[in-house]
């Protein structure tokens, strides 16, 4: 593990900042939400939201510009903001 001022960092891999256009799908549900993604690493992703919503504890997570998707399991959400590990 990693300590960042204080605190332990419990991921498994380095995250990088990023500022790209996502998009969150589930297929039983109808519902597209844009999103940006804020940083990646190689098992999981952070996500800013416009607006605080219901996001499924598994869903579809599509970054259009860099032809990449990939299924996300949520693991933790302040509202806007939420953080998942890839499946």
């Amino acid at each position: 593990m990693h300590m960042i001022q204080g605190t332990t960092e419990r991921r498994a891999s380095r995250r990088f900042p990023t500022h790209l256009e996502g998009r969150i799908s589930h297929a039983d549900h109808p519902f597209v939400i844009d999103c940006v993604v804020r940083d990646l690493s190689e098992t999981g992703v952070r996500i800013a939201l416009s607006e605080p919503g219901e996001i499924p504890l598994e869903f579809d997570l599509e970054i259009p510009d860099q032809g990449a998707s990939a299924t996300v399991r949520l693991v933790w959400t302040n509202g806007t903001e939420l953080g998942g590990m890839f499946v």
